[in-house]
């Protein structure tokens, strides 16, 4: 029986180019960062520390998530919606570039490794999927970590804008753009691993004759799970991008120019780990994993979506592809 032609075949791998693999990539990328930008900026502020329990001279504010979340919610109500916008503008600068590249290099390692072929063994894909993931995230995160701590700290209402913030942190020799880069790349690689692994892998058991997608499901669900797992990392990271910079309260406003006096107070993630501990102890690498994994989740649902059905509307019109009018 002739199978439907509209329909995406999630295992051929000779299906789409690569320049079709990178423009998909693209709109998946901007698509999920955009879409599920507020949870970001709501996940930025809870880790970001501050706060009332804030002390002078002391980098993170006693107290959990749960008292975090009630500043922003006063923040919400007393400026608007428009708070959890602030920065959006930096997505597409690095999203596009930066998804281009990963989704490309993870499609070259499953065609590589064959895990996408319908006699693949489930141990395969699984490894195949991993290593797909933490190659593809270097490439991904060279863009991104920059690209993250602008928007970060736009995030918690300070610069006027993108270009101001990039051009106060250059001044300063720009280091500030970079210092997360190890626990980025530390966090990154083992949460695109175990997502991409567990993408692959749920694709392959609910749909192992590849005549039905899965993409929402799948995605959300290993997205959420590696989420969890890296959150502590992802408190460290944001630590790093975001230190010296208090989160916004509804009595400080939220539009507020550069500090006056920019300390730098982690030099690494070692210090922000130590500054973490001697704060909250265990549960300071927890702070923010609810609404993580509320973003992240979503995010990896309409990435995977956007970037299959993408692929499939750039090959079903013949954009993209060698000799294509």
């Amino acid at each position: 029986m002739d199978r439907d032609p509209t329909e995406v075949d999630e295992r051929d791998p000779c299906t789409t180019t690569l320049l079709q693999h990178m423009i998909a990539g693209s709109f998946a990328g901007v698509s999920e960062h955009s879409l599920m930008f507020p949870v970001d900026t709501v996940k930025t502020m809870v880790q970001a520390g501050g706060g009332r329990g804030a002390r002078p001279g002391e980098p993170f504010a006693a107290g959990g998530t749960s008292a975090r979340m009630a500043v922003v919610r006063e923040l919400v109500a007393k400026n608007g919606l428009g708070v959890l916008w602030r920065g959006v503008g930096v997505v597409p600068v690095g999203c596009i570039p930066a998804h281009a590249m990963m989704f490309s290099v993870y499609e070259i390692i499953l065609e590589a490794g064959g895990s996408r072929q319908q006699a693949a063994t489930p141990e395969r894909v699984a490894a195949v999927g991993a290593a797909a993931g933490g190659v593809a995230t270097l490439f991904h995160d060279a863009v991104m970590v920059p690209t993250e701590t602008v928007k970060q700290r736009l995030q918690l209402g300070y610069y006027r804008n993108a270009q101001h913030c990039l051009e106060r942190i250059v001044a300063k020799g720009g280091t500030s753009l970079f210092r997360s880069m190890p626990t980025t790349l530390a966090m990154n690689v083992p949460y695109n691993s175990l997502m991409m692994m567990c993408n692959e892998s749920l694709r392959k058991w609910l749909n192992p004759s590849g005549d039905f997608n899965f993409y929402l499901f799948s995605g959300c669900v290993s997205g959420a799970l590696a989420a969890g797992v890296t959150t502590p990392l992802d408190v460290v990271k944001t630590a790093l991008q975001t230190q010296g910079l208090r989160p916004p309260t509804a009595e400080s406003g939220y539009s507020r120019d550069v500090p006056k006096h920019f300390e730098v107070r982690f030099r690494g993630a070692g210090d922000a780990i130590r500054a973490i501990w001697r704060a909250n102890g265990l549960r300071g690498f927890l702070w923010g994993m609810r609404p993580r994994m509320l973003q992240v989740g979503p995010s990896c649902a309409i990435s995977w979506c956007a970037y299959e059905s993408m692929k499939h509307t750039l090959d079903k019109f013949g954009v993209g592809r060698a000799g294509a009018g």
